[in-house]
């Protein structure tokens, strides 16, 4: 039942999350980390809504557990690019060095979040069905169409995505630049998966498990590179006997 794929999805992200917070832990505290698991908190809830709403049923209760996962997409994405930003400064690319670059992420994604920041305010929720699951959503397609419900489609498909395809490519043109100059391609792997589920199958009637399998794909791209490059950072571990000398 693809119910159970999407509390499946919802389990991997608490475990990915939980991990996520344990590496930001033990590698310094990276602030590119701790951005990316703040604008994941949720992730797992959006999978669990899906995943229970056959068991909730259409009605307020689905409605209103629907709106937090909305309203945190849509105010918290564009962290992922000032978490890329930050990657680039922890993993020494030399264009990165220089503050304007640091700041050219930052209004990005200050842009990116005044465009769909206000939408949290004009929030409409349609019902929508795919097999087994129910959920609510802005736009429901030909594909989604609940028994006795109708289409909508309020705004062109790349339009309404328009925030998570620019933050989609920024990480992967990092995460490429990562790939090329430090050789490590878990970054630009994460994000190329995401861009494929997201794109290629676009159109399909499966779209939304499939975009949903790359988003666990990016959160762990962008999870293990910025440990990585805060690793790095910290320098070689020091075992307590060499803590000790130096400190004598």
């Amino acid at each position: 039942m693809l119910s159970l794929l999407f509390l499946a999805y919802a389990v991997i992200h608490i475990g990915i999350w939980i991990w996520g917070w344990k590496l930001w832990s033990e590698t310094g505290r990276p602030v590119s980390l701790l951005l990316v698991l703040v604008g994941g908190t949720l992730l797992f809830y959006d999978n669990l809504r899906i995943g229970m709403g056959r068991f909730i049923g259409e009605g307020d209760l689905l409605y209103a557990l629907s709106t937090p996962a909305f309203a945190w997409h849509w105010s918290m994405l564009p962290l992922l690019v000032i978490a890329a930003g930050s990657v680039t400064r922890q993993a020494d690319l030399g264009w990165a060095r220089s503050r304007f670059a640091m700041g050219a992420f930052c209004l990005v994604a200050v842009a990116l979040s005044i465009h769909d920041i206000p939408k949290i305010f004009s929030m409409q929720l349609y019902p929508a069905c795919l097999a087994d699951t129910l959920r609510y959503t802005t736009a429901v397609s030909e594909f989604q169409v609940c028994p006795g419900g109708t289409v909508i489609a309020q705004t062109a498909g790349a339009e309404a995505a328009l925030v998570a395809i620019i933050t989609n490519i920024i990480v992967l043109g990092v995460g490429i630049a990562l790939w090329i100059r430090r050789r490590w391609p878990w970054m630009a792997g994460g994000a190329g998966v995401m861009f494929i589920c997201a794109g290629a199958f676009a159109g399909s009637p499966w779209s939304l498990p499939i975009a949903n399998f790359g988003e666990i794909c990016i959160t762990l791209g962008l999870i293990l590179t910025c440990a990585h490059f805060a690793r790095l950072a910290q320098g070689p571990r020091k075992s307590p006997a060499q803590a000790m000398r130096q400190a004598a």
